[in-house]
């Protein structure tokens, strides 16, 4: 099946995310670049769809020919963004590294496709970092969500020393205690 009809076909917005994200994997595979979702598209993914955004966010190390694979798939810049107006979707790459362990990263089949996203202990530990440096509490309410979904298969000691070294770990064993 043809990516465009691939799209057609997805049953939702998430679905059309990440086909977009593997098709953008896909032509940058060759090169030996992997972008990474990140942010609340991520969120996106682990909350099963319960939280949505409006964009993609990329981590993408050579953020060059990633913006080049974008133009040549139709997206246009719109100030730090890039814009698909048939697909209405916009994607950023707000950054060249990720802010997390690259062996944590989850891989991700869909149709044909593999896409990569930032692993659960490092999204949350990015969005407890959110909480408590920027004091946002729907942050910390996702952070609440994600550790009672997923509580059983988090690396406690990852997330422990992660959030200790970060300056977060008060809040962490806080939303420990209540899921």
């Amino acid at each position: 099946m043809e990516f465009e009809e691939r799209l057609r076909a997805a049953s939702g917005t998430l679905e059309k995310k990440l086909l977009i994200v593997g098709e953008l994997t896909r032509r940058l595979a060759t090169q030996g670049i992997r972008p990474i979702i990140v942010g609340g598209t991520a969120v996106e993914i682990y909350s099963l769809g319960a939280y949505q955004t409006y964009d993609i966010d990329l981590v993408v190390a050579q953020r060059e020919q990633a913006i080049s694979a974008l133009e040549t798939m139709g997206f246009e810049r719109a100030g730090r963004v890039w814009f698909h107006p048939s697909w209405e979707m916009v994607i950023e790459i707000p950054d060249t590294h990720l802010a997390g362990d690259m062996a944590r990263i989850n891989r991700i089949d869909i149709d044909g496709y593999q896409v990569d996203c930032i692993g659960l202990e490092d999204l949350i530990l990015d969005r407890l970092n959110a909480a408590v440096h920027w004091g946002s509490s729907e942050d910390r309410r996702w952070v609440a969500i994600l550790l009672a979904a997923y509580r059983q298969n988090l690396d406690d000691a990852y997330l422990r020393e992660r959030a200790s070294q970060e300056g977060t770990l008060p809040m962490l064993e806080e939303l420990l205690q209540e899921v």
